[in-house]
């Protein structure tokens, strides 16, 4: 069976802009495990982008509109209004939402207030015009007369003061030529919100024989601090710069709004976005904050071609030395490095897939048992896969160095390893081992046990077949030459 990405809208929605039909929100990959350890608090990680076409009905001349309900992680900086029609933008600010004590206090210098404060053992009220707020508070009373209350206890206003917000929101100052109702795109970004993959991999068979069914999700976690409702929701794999420059507004905790969900029956087709791969999902749906959802990214293929196999890895990795070491103690003189099993496979369309792969976690099965998990990178389509899925219990490895020698004068060295694989399964295994070959750039393998093929400048590798409950043995000389201009301290 090929794979099968169901495209999610018809080609002439796609032409239009998604905003101008519901509200559009873009979340990259990215964040996703610190967004989820948040906890439904609301989390710096993470980014998305929310475009919408929002309308109000002006009066001709100035207005002063505010839209609430944003995240409060939102971009400040990034919020953008455009308008669609004759409408302008005179002027945007945006309002942290901080109603309290001293900031009322400041707005309602002027207005009347009613205080209470402490006479004795009683509690008496003052009505008057507030002149001053600073250590005490200062009202001129109905008569004339000015008080100063040092020790005051509370105080009441007739109504919320102008330019006093109870939530963040940003407010526009608007110019129409008409009256009339006017349309704006909002466009902002905001933190909190991010994705990644979720993939399954059931195996069947061994070695090269081996078979693989594979289907992928997308989880999604909101921890914005706000809820995003009736939102055409696309998944972008890649992580764009960003500047962290304190854009972003404070992150009180929500409250958690009845839940609805993003709901999709297959999986979306990918779409080229900038340098990196969307995924638009069908329809439209809520992601409340403090949830994740589970969607539909990779339908399942079935009889995809892999490989299972135990491969040994040096220790020494595969630093490229400056000159030729030419100590003999370099490196461990013995070790026992593990053997890992591994799974892999071609992300070909002539094999089956073909797919660009967005980043995220692979479970892999035999079967019902699970073999492993790890973590796959972004994978373009025509890529090969490698993954690593745990340490074999039944199969190990130890490494020796037997022999070194140096010919400074001839400029050559020798070395000699000894790699010695134990099985204690009830049936063969081949082990592959890849051998890091750190003392120079120039080597070649002189002598080998087993035949010996070069992986890359510092990599040489070895196919080795373990007997059910026995052991085998690698042997190999490597000899590395370097010219007469290379200096060695």
């Amino acid at each position: 069976m090929k794979p099968s990405l169901i495209c999610l809208a018809v080609a002439a929605a796609l032409s239009t802009p998604a905003w101008a039909q519901a509200p559009r929100l873009t979340i990259y990959s990215g964040g996703y495990e610190s967004v989820v350890q948040s906890g439904g608090m609301a989390s710096g990680a993470g980014h998305a982008r929310y475009q919408a076409r929002v309308a109000w009905d002006l009066r001709a001349g100035d207005n002063e509109v505010r839209q609430g309900g944003l995240p409060p992680l939102l971009d400040v900086g990034s919020v953008r209004l455009e308008p669609v029609g004759a409408a302008r933008v005179r002027g945007q600010r945006y309002d942290f939402g901080q109603a309290g004590q001293q900031a009322l206090l400041q707005r309602a210098i002027g207005k009347t207030v009613v205080v209470e404060h402490a006479v004795g053992n009683q509690r008496e009220s003052s009505t008057g015009t507030l002149l001053a707020a600073g250590d005490g508070l200062v009202l001129r009373l109905a008569d004339g007369r000015v008080k100063a209350l040092s020790n005051w206890s509370g105080f009441e206003l007739p109504s919320l003061p102008e330019g006093v917000a109870t939530e963040p929101g940003i407010a526009w100052n608007l110019s129409a030529p008409r009256a009339g109702r006017e349309s704006f795109d909002l466009d902002y970004a905001t933190a909190g919100l991010a994705w990644r993959a979720e993939y399954q991999a059931t195996l069947s068979g061994q070695g090269n024989a081996c078979r693989m069914r594979l289907d992928g999700a997308a989880l999604v976690a909101n921890g914005s601090g706000a809820d995003f409702r009736g939102v055409a929701l696309t998944l972008v794999a890649g992580q764009p710069n960003r500047v962290s420059d304190g854009g972003y507004a404070p992150s009180p905790m929500m409250a958690k709004a009845e839940r609805g969900m993003v709901m999709a029956d297959a999986a979306p087709m990918p779409e080229a976005s900038g340098e990196y791969h969307a995924y638009r999902l069908p329809g439209t749906g809520d992601l409340p904050q403090g949830s994740v959802q589970r969607l539909p990214l990779i339908d399942p293929v079935d009889a995809l071609p892999c490989e299972r196999r135990y491969q040994v890895d040096s220790s020494m990795g595969q630093w490229q030395p400056p000159h030729p070491i030419i100590d003999a103690n370099f490196g461990p003189a013995a070790d026992k490095p593990p053997v890992t099993a591994l799974m892999a496979f071609e992300n070909r369309k002539a094999r089956g897939l073909g797919l660009p792969l967005p980043a995220g976690r692979v479970r892999v099965f035999d079967g019902t048992e699970l073999l492993g998990e790890a973590s796959l990178a972004h994978t373009p389509a025509e890529a090969r896969v490698e993954l690593a899925l745990g340490t074999a219990f039944d199969l190990t490895a130890e490494r020796r160095r037997d022999d070194f020698q140096l010919d400074r004068s001839g400029r050559t060295m020798t070395e000699t390893v000894t790699v010695v694989l134990r099985n204690a399964k009830p049936e063969a295994a081949t082990v592959h081992l890849r051998e890091s070959l750190p003392r120079w750039s120039e080597w070649e393998i002189t002598a080998s046990s087993v035949p010996a093929r070069k992986l890359d400048a510092q990599l040489a590798g070895f196919e080795l077949r373990v007997p059910a409950g026995g052991e085998a043995q690698l042997s190999y000389t490597v000899r590395y030459r370097w010219a007469p201009d290379v200096r060695i301290p």
